[in-house]
């Protein structure tokens, strides 16, 4: 099995019953998914009390095409909430960490980066804005960390290329590199485990 196949199945139910096992490389990924399963408690985006029109939508876009800043590969999913504006949706940390990004990138937009114990890296991304916390805290699962927005894609304060969504990503640091894996699997097994706010 191709290390590819492997981070594009992370978690799957696939990749947990394939009979190659036995290689070291899906050993190790199965530890990490392991470790994942267990730290993630919440879905990053919490219903409201009082609308049960609300709907999140998300598909499995991994490693799809985007263009901007020259051809790439999707590293993450993209939670879409109808008619949703930008800075109304709490975003919620989906683990215990520790703050470890927090700030612009040029694609990502305002982004926040939580490092959790077992070393693994939970990006959000396009936000409109942050929640109290500043780099170097520390954030319990379900905590408020952000707000749902559309920026990126620019300079700072680049808005309104995109609907506003939360977009997701799951990375490790393996021997200095940085390895993403698809974090649409551990959406789907998380997704009726959300918290319910006023707001």
């Amino acid at each position: 099995m191709l290390v590819e196949e492997i981070r594009a199945g992370f978690a799957s139910e696939k990749l947990e019953k394939s009979s190659s096992k036995n290689t070291d490389v899906l050993q190790k990924y199965h530890r990490w998914t392991k470790q994942v399963k267990k730290e993630v408690v919440y879905f990053p985006l919490p219903e409201p009390v009082d609308n049960a029109k609300f709907k999140i939508t998300f598909e499995n876009s991994w490693m799809l095409e985007r263009t901007y800043g020259g051809k790439r590969g999707h590293e993450g999913c993209d939670l879409m909430v109808a008619n949703s504006k930008a800075g109304t949706r709490p975003v919620v940390s989906m683990t215990d960490g520790t703050i470890t990004n927090l700030g612009w990138t040029e694609k990502g937009g305002y982004r926040i980066g939580v490092t959790s114990d077992s070393g693994t890296y939970y990006y959000y991304a396009h936000l409109h804005s942050f929640g109290n916390k500043k780099r170097g805290d520390t954030v319990i699962a379900g905590e408020v960390i952000g707000f749902m927005g559309d920026s990126g894609y620019g300079e700072e304060g680049k808005t309104g290329k995109f609907p506003v969504h939360l977009h997701v990503g799951i990375y490790k640091y393996d021997k200095g590199m940085e390895i993403s894996v698809n974090p649409y699997y551990i959406l789907q097994k998380c997704k009726r485990q959300k918290l319910k706010y006023h707001f």
